[in-house]
């Protein structure tokens, strides 16, 4: 697309100047007016921890949910100064000056900075205290950012108190930025000093507030906004400021005084198929082009504002991949909305490019992994050293549409939205011992069973957390068996429909159990819940090949092994001790379509159940 290529020559070469970037007409723009269209990414997992993004499979089982776990983990073992020594290891080597380069070369030139209040502060022991070395980070990528003629938008990820109970806050399950005074007077202190340091810098685009306060109800967090921004003001800052939304837009911004706000824009975060607004299709997309999108140009023309899109991200290749992401880019573009996707880099255990890559860049081989519970202080050195000199690779497909001069296929091109199954269309009898139930309140399923293939319809939400809802087609077993199923495919209802085999201690929601299972996109996945009511714990398998998607549960005596077929050959994916389930276990195959208001369908084959 030549427009796309000259114009972003054209605005990089009037990138950084002396002045701050302001806001005019709803546009971005330099100190000679010149529109600056910001486009880029979050460099994500970096100043601010989120344990998906290391594929931190093992991070339930040993009590590690997030970036506050993971550092007070080092500090128990190794004492404060030597878990910063640690951190700032992985800092040096997560994010390299290289790094930019890579992210320029997809035709950005902005990067969005997730970062956690504790990088700056200790809140905890030392209030309104900054920590020796509290600017380093933010520094080092401001004039890494210069040096690369980039932009840098400074977006507190984690705030004092934490702003949800989601992990991505900083402390899952922690949500007092709302009820204590305390925590507030702190974000706004530290905003302040931010402030104090970058008022007059150039290379910060923008101050984004407060990521996802989802923690928050409408008038909480416009007063914590407007206090912050106010502080900001006072201190003779005039860079561009960003209102933060939550769940439910930016309606209850409409009544502030614009006499008295100025040089602000809003931010939310736009994920259609993956949180809210239907399955990870073409044709989620193609409707929220239609509908979605133009809901929010006709709101933001209402607030006379531009809206940062701070996160996006359409993730599954089945979904429209890079075209479907070069779209959003063009669209975001002609309506002058800065937008920056996550992430830049997102590893997993398996390596490589797959269908449900988040990153521009990933590790290319499998990730060495440490249980940082367990490793000596040398072994996690030398792991987190190890992601400076991982070879990396980037996403193609990416690369391709974000640089191409070709334009995206017309919207009109993709299929429609196939037809809701609500209702099972069969209900035949099932063969021998099988037996049937919906677990969990799970919407109501049926079956057909033809030539030695069964077309499972199942509802349910999940198997996951503490309690389980999905269709299980079981028998009650005694002694050891093998049990194989050829999984030939699923309706992708949801990116998290899934199909697959499982061992259960009963027919209870909350049961003890083991699964192994294909998602839609091909990946699969083994689980387990050791006691009833436990929170369930899972890790990632291989991606297969759905011409051949065979899953496979071998138990001898207490104990029961779970196989994915993997090049010809049965991989070993997941373990797991009955011993205290009794005699008799029930094994069968699990369906649910991850959304209780309608069926998924699977059909299986090659059912072969054999006592040994």
């Amino acid at each position: 697309m030549i427009k796309i290529i000259l114009y972003t020559t054209l605005s990089f070469s009037m990138l950084i100047g002396d002045e701050l970037l302001r806001l005019k007409n709803s546009k971005i723009v330099n100190k000679n007016n010149q529109p600056v269209y910001l486009k880029g990414c979050n460099v994500g997992n970096w100043l601010m921890l989120e344990m998906w993004m290391l594929d931190y499979h093992n991070y339930s089982e040993n009590g590690i949910e997030d970036q506050y776990g993971f550092i007070k983990t080092l500090e128990d073992r190794f004492g404060e100064n030597k878990a910063e020594e640690l951190m700032d290891i992985y800092r040096k080597n997560w994010i390299k000056k290289e790094d930019f380069d890579i992210i320029k070369s997809f035709g950005m030139n902005t990067v969005r900075l997730p970062f956690d209040y504790k990088l700056l502060m200790n809140s905890d022991t030392k209030p309104f205290k900054l920590k020796e070395n509290a600017w380093y980070w933010l520094d080092f990528t401001i004039e890494i950012a210069r040096s690369k003629d980039m932009y840098v938008i400074l977006d507190m990820h984690g705030a004092p108190g934490r702003q949800s109970r989601m992990d991505h806050s900083g402390r899952s399950g922690y949500n007092k930025l709302w009820t204590n005074k305390g925590y507030q007077d702190q974000m706004v202190w530290l905003w302040e000093r931010i402030s104090d340091r970058y008022k007059n810098e150039p290379v910060v685009a923008a101050y984004d507030l407060l990521n996802e306060p989802w923690g928050s109800g409408d008038k909480e967090l416009k007063k914590i906004i407007l206090r912050t921004y106010n502080a900001i003001r006072e201190n003779n800052d005039k860079h561009i400021i960003i209102f933060p939304g939550h769940r439910w837009g930016i309606d209850f911004y409409k009544n502030i005084k614009s006499s008295k706000i100025e040089n602000i824009m809003y931010t939310m975060h736009f994920y259609p198929g993956l949180f809210g607004n239907g399955v990870p299709k073409p044709y989620t997309h193609v409707d929220y082009f239609r509908n979605g999108l133009q809901d929010w140009i006709r709101k933001m023309e209402k607030f006379k504002a531009p809206l940062l899109v701070g996160e996006w991200n359409v993730v599954h290749k089945t979904a429209g991949g890079g075209e479907m992401m070069r779209r959003y880019s063009d669209f975001y573009e002609k309506l002058h909305w800065p937008a920056t996707m996550w992430s830049y880099k997102v590893l997993t255990s398996t390596g490589g490019i797959h269908e449900g890559s988040w990153g521009l860049v990933t590790n290319s081989g499998p990730l060495y992994f440490v249980d940082i519970t367990k490793a000596g202080y040398g072994e996690i050195k030398n792991w987190f050293k190890s992601f400076g000199s991982m070879k990396i690779e980037n996403d193609e497909d990416l690369f391709y549409w974000f640089t191409t001069e070709s334009e995206p296929s017309p919207l009109d091109s993709y299929p429609p939205k196939p037809a809701t199954i609500v209702i099972a269309p069969d209900q035949n009898p099932l063969p021998g011992a099988w037996k049937v139930k919906d677990i969990g309140n799970a919407l109501s399923g049926g079956q057909k069973i033809s030539n030695e293939k069964w077309f499972v319809y199942g509802g349910g939400n999940d198997i996951w957390n503490k309690k389980d809802q999905f269709r299980f087609i079981y028998q009650k077993f005694e002694g050891d068996f093998s049990f194989k199923v050829k999984v030939d495919s699923i309706r992708d209802t949801h990116p998290y429909a899934k199909a697959g085999i499982m061992v259960r201690k009963s027919l209870n929601e909350q049961s003890a159990h083991g699964l192994i299972n294909i998602f839609p996109t091909g990946i699969t996945e083994f689980g387990y819940r050791l006691k009833s009511g436990e929170t369930m714990v899972a890790q990632r398998g291989p991606e297969v090949n759905w011409k051949n998607a065979q899953l496979k549960i071998k138990k001898t005596g207490e104990t029961v092994k779970f196989f994915t077929l993997e090049n010809s050959d049965w991989k070993q994916i997941g373990e797991l001790n009955t011993k205290k389930w009794g005699q008799s276990i029930y094994v069968g195959i699990a369906t649910l379509s991850h959304d209780n208001s309608q069926l998924t369908k699977v059909q299986y084959s090659d059912i072969n159940l054999q006592s040994y």
